[in-house]
């Protein structure tokens, strides 16, 4: 049973300049309803209780919108039942906690802060950017988590020319799924394995934290999470 997840909110968001200069790119609204908060009521319907979110500097705002605010409950249960109940299904059936990363080192660092909360437990990891409308995220990693017991990440076709965007993924079909055999970091097109990238986040075996190389920052460079993929695809425990 998976019933840990963990939400990467640590980034910069510079690609979304100027407004994220105020407003986290997670708290942007999709129609009333923060962008994060649909990850999060997707991990809620399938079953996960216990979410972590990784903050980066001037996220405070996503604690407070997670947090209970007893006098706007007070003036909206005299005004509306049914914003009432909205309001209070955010804190039905899960516990959200937040940590806040001590440097911007790259998505292996933030990975690795969530470690001592996810223990010896498999577990869902998101980056609240890429939105999937009309099916489940979580649903789907957790059925094909329990055909092949093993990590399971999300990935797409993509046109070869835009490779230097992703870090583009080898794969075998099997009978279980594509396995994953390489993932190169943004080639360029003529070097990709393929047309398929990887598209972020997925659902992880407790087995990942051996394999990040959080002393690989002394050089100062980043911690790409993804160069533990290497280590899992030489056990082949990665789909």
């Amino acid at each position: 049973m998976i019933r840990k997840a963990v939400i990467l909110c640590g980034g910069l968001a510079t690609r979304l300049l100027p407004i994220t200069k105020s407003i986290p790119k997670e708290m942007m609204p999709i129609i009333n309803r923060p962008a994060i908060d649909y990850c999060i009521q997707d991990l809620k319907n399938n079953g996960i209780t216990q979410i972590l979110i990784v903050l980066g500097r001037d996220k405070e705002c996503l604690e407070s919108y997670y947090d209970r605010n007893i006098e706007t409950e007070q003036r909206v249960a005299s005004k509306s039942s049914e914003l009432q109940k909205q309001m209070n299904s955010m804190f039905e059936g899960v516990n959200i906690y937040f940590t806040r990363q001590k440097y911007a080192k790259g998505t292996g660092y933030a990975v690795w802060e969530s470690k001592d909360f996810v223990g010896n437990e498999p577990f869902i990891l998101m980056y609240p950017d890429e939105l999937i409308i009309g099916s489940s995220y979580t649903k789907t990693l957790i059925e094909w988590y329990k055909k092949t017991n093993a990590s399971i990440i999300p990935i797409k076709r993509v046109p070869i020319e835009q490779s230097i965007k992703y870090g583009m993924v080898a794969v075998t079909n099997t009978d279980n799924g594509y396995r994953i055999n390489a993932i190169v970091e943004k080639p360029e097109p003529k070097n990709s394995p393929s047309d398929i990238c990887y598209l972020g986040g997925g659902l992880f075996t407790p087995d990942v934290f051996e394999y990040i190389n959080i002393n690989k920052n002394s050089n100062g460079e980043e911690v790409y999470f993804t160069d533990a993929f290497t280590k899992l695809i030489e056990k082949d425990n990665l789909y």
